[in-house]
């Protein structure tokens, strides 16, 4: 077979035939999906050791109480009859507080606690059960032996009546006020209804376990776990938005190096203790409450200088193009700026746009390749930030690392920017405040003069002078930069010497357009 028919085979080849299968003129759209772990909080099981253990540092702080402070008390049943009768059945009160846990998510902005108690003793290998007053292994009933004793004792279901557990906040300085309340208030609803968690601020900030004249904050109130189980009787709860509501309190914003104040309440009554738990307020730095996040980084597809076929060059100023493409899992508008780099390269511009047959934003950051530490060839450059809420992005691309190849003709070099000056940043700027960082190198575009001009005969005897004009103060006047003027119109007996033409009626068009023109 020749080569002319080899040729017009593989070219009939290639043709689609009639009925076959069409080809796809557009790539297909990357999908990532949510990672679940990026909304969930602490699990709540009703085992506070468990769910907020004491090895997670930082991620867990425990406060536990002071007794050398004299506003710190537990529940005693004193030395009076039937004090000591009770204590040999009881035991273990279920208001009595081992410790406070504290955790904060900031993925969610979720600030969670988990009220540790001591060991049951009546129920060997259980703690107490929160609330159990007479500590029989069930919150809602009475011991008869207790009963026995004192008749008046009572143990109301689901934090009825007195009962009262939870924890106030200061956020400005530790003791016995509280700004805010979350927990079991000790006044029982007026119309027997079941008692619930809320989040509140105290009417009197000495009283936080009282609700009466509180200001309720249900915007605050996060999950809550509670139940009737020796196994897992712990209480823990939650406050949602948290960084929301110490804003509204404080009037600033919370911090890692925010320093808030956390103390507890329990008691009851109606079980006929002399007294009740009262932890004072203890601090909580935010940072070591802070949960390490267990979420992998974003790694969105990219793309690197695509419109020069992935070369860069980092010995020249020559300006590198990242696309980061959105997908279905990764908004690029969740993408903080300030936390962007290329190689050690931090971005001189940034803005977002839609591509063609793309439902999803696409967020462009240019640096300049000077600024990108790669070495020469074939290597991988990695781009790095994160959200605005804090989860690690960490994506990579191969591209060419040539030297200089900025500065050598041909196709590459004609869609390189050359020279220390990007005026297209400054037109982007224009149309779109604030795409390019401060402190970039864009510099405005040299100011223009319209030179009238009405004829092809004045054209031809323009002169510009390119020399830089100093004044006798020092100072330099911008020097204007012509634009190119490139002639199509040519006379018949030059056309016939070089063997070209052009057609009249395109000769026509022109003389009449450069009759009437003006040029800058």
């Amino acid at each position: 077979m020749s080569l002319f028919a080899r040729l017009l085979q593989a070219v009939r080849s290639w043709r689609r035939r009639r009925g076959g299968p069409k080809t796809v003129r557009h790539v297909g759209i990357a999908m990532e999906q949510l990672d679940h772990r990026q909304l969930l909080t602490v699990p709540f099981t009703g085992v506070v050791p468990t769910d907020f253990p004491a090895t997670q540092v930082p991620g867990v702080v425990i406060l536990s109480p002071d007794f050398t402070n004299p506003l710190t008390s537990e529940p005693t049943f004193g030395t009076a009859s039937p004090g000591p009768e009770l204590q040999s059945i009881i035991k273990v009160s279920g208001f009595d507080i081992k410790d406070i846990r504290v955790t904060y998510t900031p993925s969610n902005d979720t600030l969670s606690f988990g009220i540790d108690q001591p060991q049951s003793i009546n129920q060997p290998g259980d703690q107490v059960i929160a609330g159990d007053s007479d500590n029989n292994g069930n919150s809602g009933t009475v011991n008869p032996a207790v009963l026995a004793i004192a008749p008046t004792f009572m143990d109301p279901p689901d934090w009825g009546g007195t009962k009262d557990m939870g924890v106030f906040l200061n956020f400005a300085t530790a003791g016995a006020t509280a700004q805010v309340a979350a927990g079991f208030n000790s006044v029982p609803p007026t119309d027997g209804a079941v008692k619930t968690y809320q989040v509140y601020i105290p009417q009197n900030p000495s009283l936080p376990q009282t609700i009466t004249g509180a200001t309720l904050l249900p915007q605050f109130a996060g999950n809550v776990y509670t139940v009737n189980d020796p196994a897992r009787g712990n209480l823990e709860f939650s406050i949602a938005h948290f960084s929301v509501l110490y804003q509204d309190i404080t009037g600033k914003p919370l911090a890692p190096n925010t320093t808030i104040f956390v103390g507890g309440f329990a008691g009851s009554t109606e079980d006929l203790t002399v007294t009740k738990a009262f932890i004072p307020s203890q601090p909580v730095l935010i940072s070591a409450a802070t949960l390490p996040s267990t979420v992998p980084p974003a790694s969105p597809p990219i793309l690197i200088n695509p419109h020069e076929h992935r070369v860069i060059d980092t010995s020249h100023r020559d300006l590198v193009r990242v696309y980061i493409l959105g997908t279905s899992g990764f908004d690029v508008t969740t993408i903080n700026p300030a936390t962007v780099e290329l190689n050690g390269a931090l971005p001189i511009a940034h803005f977002t746009r839609h591509f063609p047959h793309s439902e999803f934003l696409v967020a462009t950051y240019v640096f300049v390749g000077s600024d990108i530490h790669l070495p020469a060839g074939y290597t991988t450059a990695t781009f790095t930030a994160q959200t605005f809420s804090g989860q690690q992005i960490t994506t990579s691309k191969q591209v060419l690392n040539i030297p200089f190849s900025a500065k050598v003709p041909g196709r590459l070099h004609s869609l390189s920017d050359k020279g220390t000056v990007y005026p297209h940043l400054r037109r982007l700027e224009r149309t779109d405040p604030g795409a390019a960082t401060l402190g970039s190198t864009a510099q405005p575009l040299p100011a223009s003069v319209k030179v009238n001009l009405t004829s092809r005969a004045a054209i031809r005897e323009l002169r510009v002078n390119y020399r830089d004009q100093v004044s006798s103060t020092g100072t330099t006047t911008p020097v204007v930069t012509p634009k190119t003027v490139v002639s199509l119109s040519q006379s018949r007996a030059a056309a016939a010497r070089r063997g070209t033409s052009i057609s009249r009626k395109l000769d026509r068009s022109l003389n009449n357009y450069l009759g009437a023109a003006s040029a800058q």
